[in-house]
């Protein structure tokens, strides 16, 4: 398997996608549905993940493809599958907010291998193949050097189940790590979050009770810029564990510290 020759293929595929997102959000009007409580979607998510289905399917008929929009929870036991997720920042879109990615990921079991995050409305991909490197429109990139906390700008979302799991053991963690760094920022993409620490922009990322395709291909990013991602613990992180920490890898422990403490299933 070439993964290089795969994700040009796939590079080419996200520009189209990107540009069904762009046509909605600046000209058409769209529909809007409740998935489940207070989760929403709209009919562009279901539009483009089938557009990357069809078409990642004819270039690798082989593998399992799992996108956000099409997910029952089944176990999956294939060895190589896609995880997909279509437009990430779906409330953001809703409110025309240009704040929203398409992540793509192809996972080698639990690890991505081939990760793709664009965001078509500031033409900004971001990729990674396993073992070479990270890149921003080409041009490569790496994570920030930033040591102390104090100097670091941090991101982070709230899950919508978050609510009925426990929102306000989250904002203690939030409330921490606004006091003690630069500032927090809170946007709705977790996938776009990952690229961003990826780069530089942030230097370091928390979030609960995300799912697999949210932080696949953002993992892959981070990781091969030069940082480090974990669990809430410092423990080895995969996109199906319900906490992530990402960072520049000079700041985790500092992290870990306080996440550690914050875990919404264990603190008391």
């Amino acid at each position: 398997m070439n993964l290089e020759e795969i994700l040009r293929e796939v590079l080419i595929l996200v520009k189209i996608a990107g540009k069904i997102l762009t046509k909605f959000f600046y000209y058409q009007d769209f529909k809007v549905y409740i998935k489940k409580e207070i989760e929403l979607v709209t009919d562009v998510d279901f539009e483009i993940e089938d557009f990357l289905r069809k078409n990642i399917r004819r270039l690798t008929p082989d593998f399992n493809i799992i996108g956000e929009e099409n997910f029952k929870n089944e176990e999956i036991t294939e060895k190589y599958y896609w995880l997909i997720d279509p437009l990430d920042g779906t409330v953001n879109f809703i409110h025309r907010v240009p704040w929203v990615s398409i992540s793509i990921a192809l996972m080698d079991e639990k690890s991505p291998v081939l990760g793709v995050v664009y965001n078509p409305l500031s033409k900004e991909c971001f990729y990674a193949v396993k073992n070479k490197g990270a890149y921003l429109n080409g041009l490569p990139i790496k994570v920030s050097e930033k040591e102390k906390i104090e100097k670091a700008l941090l991101c982070t979302s709230f899950p919508g189940d978050c609510k009925k799991k426990g929102f306000e053991k989250c904002f203690l963690l939030f409330k921490e790590f606004n006091l003690i760094s630069q500032g927090v920022r809170r946007f709705g993409s977790a996938a776009l979050d990952l690229a961003y620490v990826a780069c530089g922009r942030y230097d370091g990322f928390w979030e609960p009770y995300l799912k697999p395709w949210d932080t696949a291909a953002g993992m892959l990013l981070v990781k091969e810029a030069g940082g480090l991602v974990t669990d809430y613990f410092g423990n080895s992180y995969n996109p199906f564990l319900n906490t992530i920490v990402a960072s520049n890898g000079l700041l985790h422990q500092e992290l870990i510290k306080y996440t550690s403490k914050y875990h919404p299933e264990f603190l008391k």
